[in-house]
């Protein structure tokens, strides 16, 4: 095939062109495999608010704070950390909360800095709060997901989590009763332990601590620093003794969540009356379940600070839930959490249209005591069903169990806000060294290739 003049010069500049273009491209494609970027769109979260548990948070901090992000380049979290605290920076301003001084740092470049930072108490790659010689940690994994990627909500929560902590010295104990078969802290079983509510219940600033009530004596066996204690699951029954100092104790200003099991007595059925709860058995009528097997409802009460932040946009999973019954008692505030709706069997003949049945309940005694006279009012929170806040429902981010039970802490607390995470997720992409490697191959040799074959075509067709 010849070619004639202005072909061949054609064809030469093409070729150079071409030549000159996957130079570029190749120097291009390897100081972007030296530096991987990572294409973050993380840059709304900005402007987004918090949620109302962080920015309470935010509220009861004061001082100085100062953070310190010691998060390698490469990690996924290093980016939208930086813009969370951002966040929590603009928003402790609006709020009139302590004044953060943060500063970034990577272990890698900065070891100086960092070997600074790890005697002032880091343990590793993460972010150190420091104030007035009180110093809390985020790992690093704290702010991922369990797949290694970067999780808006779990490091919202962490670093929520880590001002309450400051913000609180002493923390808030919460006694877990043990003695009648209780549901274990410690217990990491996906569906039936309780080991998420246990991190949760830390990450709000609280320490957890084993209770034993004195079966043999009356008085006041329970330590004055538990501010709340939690009955989850008993096998065996209450004795009346130890109710006798439940019920002393909650006339003293004390705070009970109960979660109960499914089948056997709790024993708790004389105490629950004295504040206007009866215990109904499990519905023997079908429920509309999820493929889990779940019961699913959304009917929160929009009046209780409980709910309230909650109600209407959520779905709650229940098990099995015992049915309660509130009645009259003078000084008793009683109000029903979360409304569970039941529909008939197929078989039952005797029974039509569907019902709801209350599964969670609130009640608060001496709330119309004025606040000057220094009275402290009583309350429990009371959940028909034991499975609740366990590992099955609490990190189960389709349902809102975990941020009711966190919120039903906080009431019971006297802590403000909700605990419902924030509902942000951003997108973070970036391609590993694997990748950057076939991105090499395909710009320095299969577009040049590419090209070639064109060229080769146009000049065969013209010639």
């Amino acid at each position: 095939m010849k070619l004639a003049p202005s072909q061949k010069r054609w064809l030469t500049c093409a070729t150079l062109c071409i030549l000159l273009a996957a130079t570029i491209a190749l120097l291009i494609d390897l100081l972007l495999f030296q530096w991987r970027p990572v294409l973050d769109s993380n840059w709304t979260e900005a402007s987004l608010p918090l949620s109302a548990r962080s920015r309470a948070t935010l509220t009861d901090t004061a001082g100085t704070i100062a953070i310190v992000s010691l998060l390698p380049a490469e990690s996924p979290a290093t980016l939208p950390a930086g813009h969370l605290l951002r966040r929590f920076d603009h928003a402790s301003r609006e709020l009139s909360g302590a004044i953060l001084e943060i500063t970034y740092a990577d272990p890698r470049t900065e070891p100086q800095f960092t070997a600074q930072m790890m005697a002032a108490g880091a343990e590793g790659p993460g972010i150190l709060l420091r104030q007035m010689g009180r110093n809390v940690f985020i790992p690093e994994q704290a702010l991922l997901s369990e797949n290694g990627t970067y999780d808006p909500a779990n490091a919202e929560e962490a670093l929520a989590a880590a001002f309450a902590r400051l913000s609180r010295a002493d923390g808030v104990q919460i006694g877990w009763l043990t003695g009648h078969g209780e549901a274990s802290l410690s217990n990491p079983d996906p569906a039936e332990g309780y080991s998420g509510l246990r991190r949760a219940l830390e990450n709000e600033g609280c320490i957890l601590r084993d209770l034993r009530l004195d079966a043999n004596a009356a008085g006041q066996s329970i330590p004055p620093e538990i501010k709340v204690i939690a009955i989850v699951n008993p096998r065996y029954p209450i004795t009346p003794t130890e109710r006798i100092q439940l019920a002393e104790w909650l006339d003293r200003g004390g705070r009970l969540i109960c979660f109960l099991p499914s089948g056997e007595t709790s024993g708790l059925a004389p105490l629950l009356e004295l504040w206007g709860l009866r215990i109904g058995t499990t519905p023997r009528i079908g429920t509309v379940t999820t493929p889990a097997g779940l019961s699913r409802t959304d009917l929160l009460d929009e009046a209780h600070p409980i709910t309230e932040a909650l109600a209407g946009n959520v779905s709650v999973n229940c098990c099995a839930p015992k049915a309660l019954y509130p009645f009259d008692v003078r000084g008793i505030n009683a109000t029903a959490l979360l409304r569970l709706t039941v529909h008939p069997l197929a078989e039952d003949a005797t029974t039509s249209g569907s019902e709801q049945i209350i599964v969670g309940l609130a009640a608060e005694r001496g709330s119309n005591v004025g606040e000057d006279l220094g009275f402290k009012p009583g309350r429990i929170v009371i959940f028909g069903d034991a499975s609740f806040a366990s590992n099955r429902n609490v990190l189960n981010r389709a349902s809102a169990n975990r941020d009711l039970t966190i919120n039903a802490f906080r009431w019971l607390t006297g802590l403000s806000g909700s605990g419902a995470r924030g509902a942000f997720y951003g997108l973070s992409i970036g391609w590993d060294r694997q990748m950057w490697k076939y991105c090499l191959v395909i710009l320095g040799v299969g577009i040049p290739l590419l090209f070639g074959l064109l060229i080769k075509l146009l000049t065969w067709r013209m010639a």
